[in-house]
């Protein structure tokens, strides 16, 4: 059976919806700091280009640059993430802790008859 092609494009609409990035909510700002919040779906920390360019924002009033810090999950039951940038005198190389974090975790799941023992494997 084939779907018609309006219902095709509403699902695929709601599945994208539902992977994308919620906007950014301010977390927590100072003049040294700022950090977000929002929810975000992947194995990684996702940084948004909304939540670094209102970083760049809130920084430039102060006359200084948005070094990125790097993002975490807020906890193990939720999509969503908390990104921190520091508000700094110099700009600083921002693709370091970018690269950092965007290692996708490398796990090889062994399976026996009554448990699932996850296996990392080394780089």
């Amino acid at each position: 059976m084939k779907l018609p092609g309006v219902i095709c494009a509403a699902i695929a609409i709601a599945v994208t919806a539902a992977c994308t990035p919620s906007p950014p909510v301010q977390d927590y700002a100072s003049e040294n700091i700022i950090s977000f919040r929002y929810s975000a779906y992947d194995y990684v920390p996702t940084l948004t280009a909304e939540a670094w360019d209102k970083a760049i924002g809130h920084c430039a009033q102060f006359g200084k640059f948005a070094n990125y810090k790097g993002g975490n999950d807020v906890n193990a039951w939720t999509a969503e993430e908390v990104h921190t940038f520091t508000c700094d005198d110099q700009k600083l190389d921002d693709g370091l802790v970018i690269a950092g974090q965007s290692k996708r975790p490398d796990i090889n799941y062994n399976y026996t008859s009554t448990t699932v023992v996850p296996t990392i494997r080394p780089y």
